[in-house]
């Protein structure tokens, strides 16, 4: 201990700890000392930020870049029904093209009344636009609705009978083979009433066939009603539905 203790100087002392200094603490030091945002991207090694380096939820959608993940960074099958946000896709995203579809190509609507005459004798009612046009290699069907309004005094049996037609002629005198959609009420009851007729594609012409180019169509809907006594059946509404199908 004598001889240590001669040999010790305050010289000795003092450059063993700056020595200690600088082997234990001159890291934590410089990393202390690290001002803001002095670390960029040409300070980072090479993949030294790795996925498991990322901290939970680090990555929001306000950090990636627009347009930066692509078609081609997508892993086979990332994208399920779940993860598509309501009214993602609409029509307009839909190559129709090239995908097979059933829809609802074109939607004809009327709004007003329409006053039907009892017996026999076909109406037109009016829709907005009777026009439409059929897409080249596409096959069509319709279907449709008429609201009705059948008062008291019109008795049983109360009948109501709708059609669709497509490039009628006279659409008063329908043709069979103009015919394509059919609804009809029949009703026993008393009293006034407030129904819906519902018409379905026709059996025995329910369907337009694809034309090889796209064709212009005209679509009426007739309507004629009766009474086993009294009048006053009137339509208050009516609609056709296109159904397209490639």
């Amino acid at each position: 201990m004598r001889t240590i203790r001669r040999r010790l100087s305050y010289a000795n002392v003092v450059s063993t700890l700056a020595l200690f200094l600088v082997l234990t603490g001159g890291a934590a030091y410089a990393a202390h000392k690290l001002t803001r945002r002095s670390v960029g991207t040409p300070q980072l090694k090479s993949n030294a930020v790795t996925t498991a380096k990322i901290k939970a939820n680090a990555v929001t959608t306000r950090k990636i870049k627009r347009i930066a993940v692509s078609s081609d960074k997508l892993k086979e099958g990332a994208v399920t029904t779940e993860k598509l946000q309501d009214g993602a896709v609409t029509t307009d995203k839909i190559d129709l093209e090239d995908v097979p579809f059933t829809r609802v190509a074109t939607r004809l609507r009327g709004a007003g009344s329409l006053a039907l005459k009892p017996g026999p004798g076909f109406q037109v009612y009016p829709l907005e636009s009777s026009a439409y046009t059929q897409a080249a290699n596409e096959l069509d069907s319709y279907a449709g609705a008429v609201g009705v309004t059948i008062p008291a005094k019109c008795t049983a049996p109360r009948m109501v009978t709708a059609k669709v037609l497509v490039d009628a002629e006279d659409p008063t005198k329908p043709a069979e083979s103009e015919v394509v959609a059919v609804g009809k009420l029949v009703d026993e009851g008393v009293g006034a009433l407030n129904t819906t007729v519902e018409l379905s594609p026709d059996p025995e012409q329910s369907v337009k066939f694809e034309p090889g180019t796209a064709t212009k169509h005209t679509v009426d809907l007739i309507l004629e009603a009766g009474c086993g006594g009294g009048s006053g059946i009137t339509a208050t509404s009516g609609a056709v539905d296109v159904i397209a199908t490639r």
